[in-house]
């Protein structure tokens, strides 16, 4: 009775139904933020993702080359074979749109209903705002690899862990089954949030043989998969030994991760250089943060164990294996970034009557930093993804295909090449990961001899050929650089010609 005095009965209504309407303005806004680049080019890793996944659905399993799960794969594969009905199967937005844009959308709808379990309205609310402001979220988002797709799984999954904890009903805890083994199926460092799941239930006192069998169940479900991950381990094992300097290419050094990885989550996909801007800015967020987290720490908040074992123990672990196998990267733990976000609003909203003043300079500038992260994304091609299909038309149109040979130093042409190469010009490659490998690169090279242009791509070159193998074997050939085009983020295509044939450079 008390309750209703307090809230009359038409006031939780209207309050009700404002906020659900600030959620479906929020997810407007996020649908909004992420149209923009969705049709971009897609770069390596993409493209790689729709020619293996173009392939019969009797070879989608077969991807020991590439280190992730076959959910993506699966996903992908079904959103070709849509698209083809409708002129789409190979239209860039068209194949981010179901694996990637639509998971990244429904994680901010989650996260404010998990919020909402845990905290409040408000928190929830924030919490989403920040999400979907966020150029990192927002990037990947619009990318055709499994990062926002576990990040959905993962919120909807401990969504479903603080409903068992208060359901008398088995369906939560049917859910959170299903959940956690499609984030297995999506993504090698799920494992980690799903270690901290478990631990966070046997701390709210969730009888430990339900916390066996509900375990029991989830590696149940990925076993039939154990086999291929573990090729998979073994393939990336062997690629790292034969082509020195990936380890690095693939992820950071490791104290250094520690750094970046928060930094990520709250500047997004800005080049982050140690000037004095980012340090004010940094200052400005993590401080602040650290200063309230320091108070709730004090305060014992009851919800700190929610998040030390749903964001920092995920963080830790992924953090210590990564001294052993190098796979941290913060796009790959994205699915923490909803959690990093929910935090953010906690810490910000449960003391906004004692900082008022703190706390509004604190929000301020995140959705500042976001909005500013975002349109430097849309705007700066230096932070877009690598623009081939660009490179492609312009070399289309500028060289004759029956007179120019595109060489890659490689063991095969690069997916994007292949994806966006429709008038199919010459192509050569080294054939190994590796070029010092070739016992005679002479042979392997000679027939370029025929051709009047020799382009060459410089994209890896610095890990396959370090020693400039490629290019000294193209210049005895015969052949004379003389221009070169230019695409951020791809590097040089090297023009060489038998002839003194003047080629309008690019800038």
């Amino acid at each position: 009775m008390g309750r209703f005095l307090r809230y009359p009965l038409g006031f939780q209504h209207k309050s009700r139904h404002n906020e659900l309407i600030m959620i479906y303005l929020i997810l407007l806004l996020a649908i909004v933020l992420r149209l923009p680049l969705l049709n971009g080019s897609f770069w390596l890793d993409e493209a790689a993702q729709f020619l293996e996944s173009a392939r019969p659905l009797s070879q989608q399993l077969n991807i020991v080359d590439d280190f992730q799960p076959p959910l993506m794969h699966l996903l992908t594969f079904f959103s070709i074979r849509l698209g083809n009905l409708f002129g789409l199967g190979q239209t860039e937005w068209w194949l981010r749109l179901v694996p990637s844009l639509i998971p990244g959308v429904l994680t901010i709808w989650a996260l404010y209903y998990l919020a909402l379990k845990l905290t409040n309205r408000k928190i929830s609310l924030l919490s989403s705002l920040f999400v979907a402001t966020s150029s990192f979220h927002i990037f990947y988002s619009q990318e055709l690899r499994p990062y926002s797709l576990p990040a959905l799984w993962a919120i909807l999954a401990t969504w479903q862990m603080l409903l068992i904890l208060k359901s008398k009903t088995k369906k939560p805890l049917v859910l959170f089954i299903i959940f956690s083994i499609l984030g297995l199926y999506s993504s090698y460092l799920y494992p980690f949030l799903l270690i901290g799941q478990f631990i966070y239930l046997l701390k709210e006192k969730l009888s430990f043989s339900k916390i066996l069998i509900t375990g029991g169940l989830i590696v149940a479900g990925f076993l039939p998969w154990l086999p291929k991950f573990l090729e998979q381990l073994q393939a990336g094992q062997a690629l790292r030994s034969s082509m020195p300097g990936w380890s690095e290419t693939v992820s950071l050094p490791i104290f250094k991760t520690a750094l970046i990885l928060p930094l990520k989550f709250v500047f997004g996909i800005s080049n982050l250089e140690i000037n004095l801007s980012y340090a004010f800015l940094a200052l400005i967020v993590f401080v602040p943060l650290a200063y309230l987290l320091f108070l709730s720490l004090g305060q014992k908040q009851k919800h700190l164990n929610f998040f030390f074992c749903i964001l920092f123990l995920p963080l830790l672990l992924s953090w210590v294996v990564s001294f052993f196998v190098p796979v941290l990267q913060a796009k790959r733990v994205l699915f923490l970034l909803p959690i990093f976000a929910m935090l953010e609003a906690f810490l910000i909203m449960t003391y906004y009557k004692q900082k008022p003043h703190l706390v509004k300079i604190l929000v301020s500038a995140i959705l500042i930093i976001n909005l500013f992260s975002t349109v430097a994304y849309w705007t700066k091609a230096n932070l877009q993804r690598e623009n081939w299909r660009a490179l492609t038309q312009e070399i289309t149109a500028k060289f004759p295909k029956n007179e120019t040979a595109v060489v890659f130093s490689f063991n095969a042409p690069f997916a994007p090449w292949e994806f966006y190469d429709q008038t199919c010009f010459n192509t050569f490659s080294s054939g190994v990961y590796y070029t010092s490998d070739l016992e005679n690169p002479a042979e392997t090279f000679k027939a370029l001899s025929d051709y009047s242009y020799v382009l060459v791509f410089d994209y890896l070159r610095d890990l396959t050929d370090p020693e400039d193998v490629l290019l000294k074997t193209v210049r005895d050939l015969g052949f004379k650089e003389v221009g070169v085009l230019d695409y951020p983020n791809i590097g040089f295509v090297r023009i060489y010609t038998l002839d003194n044939i003047i080629i309008a450079k690019a800038k």
